[in-house]
């Protein structure tokens, strides 16, 4: 698996703070849970073009260009990982990323609602270029990142979105003692979580944004965790989706 730093991939409005590192004390190792944490292969709507719609919790699937990344990624894990299971979000881009892996044997999939992207509320499914258009004021106010409790019309605030990330990989952790387990999910989900342990706002949704398919390690115990390794995608090189 590739260092921290390669492959690194940042886009904050303000420069993004290091990822701190620390080694487990060794008598320690036994009470910490290992996290693989993987993002979903390609869709559409992750091109940064305007028509492209608001994903949250539209159920888009993969796109071509995703499913590569997928089996690249199940070629991957499939040389020496195994899980004791592989949670995944319950929107179909994060199944058919996880799919491929149970049925490589690498362990028992359960699909888990919450870990699902952030709720966009009435956004959900808009093309990005009609909520600039109608909707300025909250589009700029999203971009600050400056707000907590910033919400969408019908959808969560960052606030409620990092409380249900953390409870959820909490209790995962929590359940797998000692042991490794995956969880397929969403950039969000996984910037929430790497953004709680270098201590940033929930507001701050851009700084650790990973790329498609890429594999992130945390090593989790109680309620928080230390990070091993962020957005590795030396296994998408061969396809030339670095």
């Amino acid at each position: 698996m590739a260092s921290l730093d390669h492959h690194r991939k940042f886009r904050p409005t303000e420069p993004s703070p290091p990822i701190p590192q620390r080694r487990i004390p060794q008598l320690a190792r036994r009470s910490w849970t290992q996290l693989i944490v993987i993002r979903h292969g390609h869709i559409a709507a992750n091109g940064g073009e305007l028509h492209a719609p608001m994903a949250g919790w539209t159920d888009l699937s993969l796109s071509p260009r995703g499913l590569l990344e997928t089996e690249q990624l199940r070629q991957h894990l499939a040389g020496g990982m195994r899980f004791e299971a592989i949670y995944s979000s319950s929107l179909s881009r994060a199944t058919d990323t996880a799919r491929p892996l149970a049925d490589a044997g690498l362990g028992p999939l359960h699909l888990c609602p919450a870990l699902r992207e952030i709720n966009c509320g009435e956004m959900d499914g808009v093309p990005i270029a009609e909520i600039q258009h109608r909707f300025p004021e909250l589009w700029r106010e999203n971009r600050r990142q400056a707000r907590e409790d910033f919400r969408w019309p019908g959808g969560e605030s960052y606030r409620e979105f990092r409380d249900r990330c953390l409870a959820t990989v909490r209790g995962i952790a929590a359940d797998h003692l000692s042991g490794r387990v995956a969880i397929v999910t969403h950039a969000g989900v996984i910037s929430q979580i790497v953004g709680s342990i270098c201590g940033l706002s929930p507001a701050c949704w851009e700084p650790f944004r990973p790329g498609n398919a890429s594999v992130s390690e945390l090593a989790w115990h109680g309620l928080g965790g230390v990070i091993v390794s962020f957005d590795c995608r030396d296994h998408l090189e061969r396809i030339g989706y670095l």
